[in-house]
C-alpha cells in the first residue's frame, strides 16, 4: 500500500498544467483593467479625506462672545419662585488607571492610581417641578507610600 502511495505521489509531481493561450491571457488582462482603475480611484480617497480634515481644522473658528450677567442680591433670589434647588448628587467611578509603583522626585517609591469620576447634580424647581441634570467629569491622582520589607 505504501508503495502505491509513493507511485501516485511521483505521478502527481510529474504533472504540469498546460500554458494558457494568448487569447485567455488577453481576456484576463482586459477583465482586470477596469478593476485596476477602480483600485486607483479608491486609493485616492484617504488622501482626499486627509485634505478635507486639514482644511476643516485650519479654518478660522468664530470668536466666543461672553456676555456679563448681573448677579442679583441674595434677598431678591430668595423671593423668586422659579429658582432651581439641588435635590440629589451622585459620584460615579467610571475608570481607574493603575500606574503601578513610581519613584517621586525626592526618591520615594509610591503606588500611583488615577481614578476618573463623573459628578452629577440634579436640580429641581419646586414650583414647576422642572428638573436640570448637571454632570461634570473629574480625575484624581492618588499616591500611596510603598514600603518594601
Amino acid at each position: 500500500m505504501n508503495k502505491e502511495l509513493q507511485e501516485l505521489e511521483a505521478e502527481l509531481q510529474s504533472l504540469r498544467p498546460p500554458e494558457p493561450s494568448a487569447r485567455l491571457l488577453a481576456r484576463i488582462e482586459a477583465d482586470l483593467a477596469p478593476k485596476r482603475r477602480t483600485l486607483l480611484a479608491w486609493a485616492g480617497l484617504p488622501l482626499a479625506a486627509a485634505i478635507a480634515i486639514m482644511i476643516t481644522l485650519s479654518s478660522e473658528k468664530p470668536a466666543v462672545v461672553v456676555t456679563p450677567v448681573a448677579i442679583a442680591p441674595a434677598s431678591a433670589v430668595a423671593d423668586r419662585p422659579d429658582i432651581f434647588k439641588p435635590i440629589a448628587t451622585q459620584n460615579v467611578l467610571y475608570a481607574t488607571e493603575d500606574e503601578g509603583i513610581v519613584t517621586l522626585t525626592e526618591g520615594r517609591k509610591v503606588r500611583r492610581v488615577n481614578p476618573a469620576y463623573v459628578d452629577t447634580v440634579l436640580w429641581r424647581n419646586p414650583r414647576t417641578n422642572a428638573s436640570l441634570t448637571w454632570s461634570v467629569p473629574h480625575h484624581e491622582v492618588q499616591v500611596t507610600p510603598v514600603t518594601f520589607q
